[in-house]
């Protein structure tokens, strides 16, 4: 595992199946145990994060990953920086920055997205 793999798995597969509706890809991607800490505290597991994303009305125009730095230890990688986003929720578009951490982990040879918290940035 190098830090390269960890940001073009978290570009190119996490970002881009965001912004692509692709819920398969996802899926795929998020380790059974995945847990989401949105910036308001909730939690949410891998069910019920891809539930609220293909009901909740949440398109992402635009996700941006700036000043990651990215530590690996063994089969384990955690990810900080930032990210901006451009999205839509019901017609409002919204724009966010939030500082993130997202932890991966190598499991049968693909790397698996298990946690991902971010916490709000000033506008």
């Amino acid at each position: 595992m190098t830090a390269e793999e960890v940001v073009r798995v978290h570009r190119n597969i996490f970002y881009r199946s965001l912004i692509n509706q692709d819920y398969e890809a996802l899926a795929d991607l998020y380790a059974n145990e995945y847990m989401l800490v949105r910036p308001d505290g909730s939690v949410l597991n891998k069910g019920a994060v891809l539930h609220d994303l293909k009901l909740g009305g949440l398109t992402f125009k635009s996700i941006e990953l700036v000043g990651e730095d990215v530590r690996i230890y063994g089969e384990t990688a955690i990810i900080t920086g930032e990210r901006r986003t451009l999205a839509c929720r019901n017609g409002a578009e919204l724009s966010s920055r939030i500082r993130l951490i997202a932890v991966y982990t190598r499991h049968a040879e693909k790397l698996k997205l298990i946690h991902f918290q971010g916490t709000p940035l000033p506008a």
